[in-house]
């Protein structure tokens, strides 16, 4: 694992990477046995240089603690998450580390934005991504881009975010749990493959329970009611999260406009709206199983949820329905 942080440092930056690299290496022990797929290092000048400094015409997404940045390396389009000033430094050391671990171990699968390597000689550690040329979910499926996507994109994509989730939940020796699965965290490549991201809120569930107790760190409108109730989360959690996305590709609507419907009960009505807004798509018959199916993962009863995995199979069976 040590050759992780294989690289020559000045010694302004030195105290930067002993620190940075031991609290990630710390992590991947703790989180995956210190097991890691291979990453690049990069230095904080070429970082520099490749976002043009950091430039805020190459930002591409201004999260809470972070800001993403586009820039070129070696010839190659890249993503760079910078924590910088944004962060509370205590908090936001255990979140990358936590994100560099976990995205480093789902790299493999294609429906993961790929970790490309980290930089260590900053205060806190700056993460370098593989760059999703149409960029991320919201500005495909919200306003007057809500058109922009046919039926049979939006229905791949679905499976292919219910995959990665799957891949979480049972990819490793250790059972994951995202807990912030937003459309804002779904990237898109040049040919609109789905790409999950955003690990930094991860945690896994011990091996002897089926849940952990956790405060909440998501945007309220994202939570299921057991975690909202009892910061209690499982694997169905993220469901909940499915089901929210696949509510967003439907109507073509941001969450806070189908909080009312959630809280109403009323799931008639929002698989109404989930197949109204889809009136002039070829397959209604594959419409109207998707807003079934999204329905079934916000129920209140976590119990009640299928898993990712049986999210990813209907979605895959609703995909061979023809007309």
């Amino acid at each position: 694992m040590l050759s992780l942080f294989r690289n020559h440092k000045s010694k302004a930056k030195e105290g930067f990477f002993q620190k940075n690299g031991a609290t990630i290496l710390e992590q991947l022990i703790h989180d995956f046995n210190g097991n890691c797929n291979p990453i690049q290092l990069y230095s904080a000048e070429e970082l520099k240089k490749a976002t043009n400094d950091y430039h805020s015409d190459g930002m591409r997404y201004d999260g809470w603690n972070f800001r993403v940045y586009k820039g070129v390396h070696g010839g190659r389009e890249i993503l760079v998450k910078n924590f910088g000033e944004r962060s509370n430094y205590r908090s936001s050391e255990f979140l990358i580390a936590t994100e560099l671990a976990v995205s480093s171990n789902m790299s493999n699968h294609k429906n993961v934005l790929k970790l490309l390597g980290c930089c260590l000689e900053t205060e806190l550690a700056t993460l370098v991504f593989e760059f999703p040329a149409k960029g991320n979910l919201p500005h495909h499926i919200y306003g007057d881009n809500a058109q922009s996507l046919p039926w049979k994109t939006k229905l791949k994509i679905a499976i292919e975010v219910a995959d990665a989730v799957s891949y979480l939940h049972h990819g490793s020796s250790k059972v994951f749990i995202h807990r912030n699965i937003r459309t804002e965290n779904i990237f898109l490549d040049q040919d609109c493959v789905a790409k999950l991201s955003d690990f930094q809120v991860s945690l896994p569930i011990p091996l002897d329970q089926d849940h952990v107790f956790s405060e909440c760190l998501s945007f309220l409108g994202h939570l299921s009611p057991e975690v909202l109730m009892y910061n209690r989360y499982t694997k169905k959690s993220d469901v909940f999260n499915l089901g929210m996305i696949m509510c967003e590709i439907l109507t073509g609507k941001k969450i806070y406009e189908l909080l009312r419907l959630r809280s109403s009960g009323d799931s008639k009505e929002l698989e109404n709206i989930m197949e109204g807004n889809l009136l002039q798509e070829s397959n209604m018959k594959q419409v109207t199983e998707c807003s079934k199916l999204a329905v079934r993962c916000l129920d209140s009863d976590p119990n009640a949820r299928p898993t990712a995995q049986e999210v990813s199979q209907t979605l895959r069976s609703i995909k061979r329905f023809q007309l």
